[in-house]
């Protein structure tokens, strides 16, 4: 057992940045008590993204989706005093440490990059605090029960999940999806899963439009088509009122509506979300916040976001869909603005994909770069294949990547103090580190609460061993245990 001090830096703090705090708590129990573990998480609280389908149909899921920190650290009945979380965002990566908003700095002999993607078409993945949450979602289900004819652009495994549920709730709407590709899902799966799941979508109700890319209007911008700046409480209308609104323009065949500046999420996280240090963040019960209502200012701020009147949207070749609601649920990226501070060795071969906006990996999840032996990327922000963006191979990279900095630590731990760019990189090079394998895994996509398709059997039996159907859980029982809840 060693005592030396090795300070380790996870950023995010969602499937892939809390399994490798925990295997990193374990480590510091077991062989190294000098072992440093910050994590840096922007949201107070870990935001269930997993389950964000379920939480837009369920009020009481919702209610659990944010789950404390303040357990993480715990090991049986002890708290390890070494670690700490911290709630802030990343703004800066440089060589030796990270600085986050507010100019705070934390200083790094290894780091691990989990911060995920991002959809900036969905505003609730962007709330920073539990309150934010509900309301974002408060606003959605509102202009989704306004709206008679709801069209849903994208049909990746959200999309796909959100028109199940919504044709679940709202049998009597008109769910339209709409998809670029001219088959549903992803390039990785086959064409017969997609085929099921198209047929199970049809049987619910659900009109495809396959092969059309639908083009941004008035109703928002390329990046965050959804979002439009909402009015203040004073002048917002009641939900009776929007669909009056609704009724009447359908009457005179009234298409279009006003335009739209193009803006960000409305959000009131610079606020809300300290800069400061602390070991653990205050708990924020769901019952604290479950009272947001149509009445409370937090309420409207978002409520009308969501454009609900009758309109047409137009795709590339020219084909009009009417709708009184579009909600896209396209647009994730990775989150690797910060990474623009850290220099890479050679201009040719840059640390982040200009396409993708992923960071580059090598298969031991190292960066592609090799000046920089002791920064780890794991989970939907590096350059892995699509078939390895989910939460199953999200927790697995983040293992082998603990795993690798042990062996790292072993033969050449002090990357920052004793050793020359040059010379850790080669040194790192003879270390036995391995390489990422990948997940074998099947595939279920949830259609409400009570369907779903998956492309294995294998993918089907475990869904159920899981306690049911896809669906109903989302994994939240698996996170609240992650979390020690």
């Amino acid at each position: 057992m060693s005592s030396r001090e090795i300070h380790v830096v996870v950023v995010g703090g969602s499937w892939a940045g809390v399994t490798a705090v925990r295997e990193l708590i374990e480590l510091s129990y077991l062989t190294y008590p000098g072992l440093h573990i910050t994590l840096v998480e922007q949201r107070t609280h870990y935001f269930h993204k997993t389950g964000i389908i379920r939480g837009l149909a369920d009020k009481k899921y919702a209610e659990q989706m944010f789950i404390p920190y303040n357990r993480l650290f715990s090991h049986g009945t002890s708290v390890a005093h070494n670690h700490r979380f911290v709630c802030a965002r990343l703004k800066h990566v440089h060589e030796h440490f990270i600085e986050v908003e507010g100019g705070s700095r934390l200083f790094y002999d290894y780091l691990i990059i989990a911060t995920g993607t991002e959809y900036k078409s969905l505003p609730v993945t962007s709330s920073v605090t539990a309150e934010e949450c509900y309301a974002q979602y408060q606003a959605m289900r509102d202009a989704m029960e306004a709206a008679d004819r709801i069209l849903f652009v994208g049909g990746g495994a959200v999309g796909i999940g959100l028109c199940g549920e919504i044709a679940e709730m709202y049998p009597k709407k008109t769910i339209t999806l709409a998809h670029a590709r001219e088959r549903l899902l992803n390039e990785d799966l086959s064409d017969n899963f997609a085929s099921s799941t198209e047929a199970r979508l049809q049987k619910m109700g659900v009109k495809l439009v396959l092969g059309e890319t639908v083009v941004p209007s008035e109703f928002g911008t390329e990046l965050n088509p959804n979002v439009v700046s909402p009015p203040s409480p004073s002048i917002a209308p009641s939900l009776a009122g929007a669909k009056s609104i609704i009724n009447s323009e359908r009457k005179s065949r009234h298409i279009g509506a006003p335009s739209i500046a193009p803006s960000i999420a409305y959000s009131t996280s610079q606020s809300v979300v300290p800069s400061v240090f602390h070991r653990y963040t205050a708990s924020i019960s769901p019952s604290e916040t479950s009272s947001l209502n149509s009445s409370d200012p937090i309420s409207h701020r978002y409520r009308f976001q969501w454009n609900v009147r009758p309109h047409e949207v137009v795709t590339k070749r020219g084909q009009k869909i009417e709708c009184d609601l579009a909600i896209w649920t396209t647009g994730s990226r990775p989150q690797t603005a910060f990474m623009k501070t850290l220099l890479p060795s050679n201009d040719k071969f840059p640390l982040v994909d200009a396409v993708s906006g992923s960071i580059s990996v090598r298969p031991t999840l190292q960066l592609a770069d090799a000046r920089f032996p002791y920064i780890f990327a794991v989970g939907d922000v590096n350059s892995l294949s699509i078939s390895e963006k989910y939460a199953t191979s999200a927790v697995n990279q983040a293992k082998q990547a603990v795993g690798n900095i042990r062996a790292l630590i072993d033969d050449c731990y002090d990357f920052r103090i004793k050793m020359s760019a040059a010379m850790a990189a080669n040194t790192a090079a003879k270390a036995n580190l391995l390489p990422y394998m990948g997940t074998k895994k099947g595939v279920v996509v949830a259609l409400g609460r009570n369907q779903e398709v998956s492309n294995t059997f294998f993918a089907k039996i475990n869904s159920w061993a899981r306690g049911g159907k896809r669906g109903r859980k989302y994994l939240l029982d698996k996170a609240q245990e992650m979390l020690n809840y």
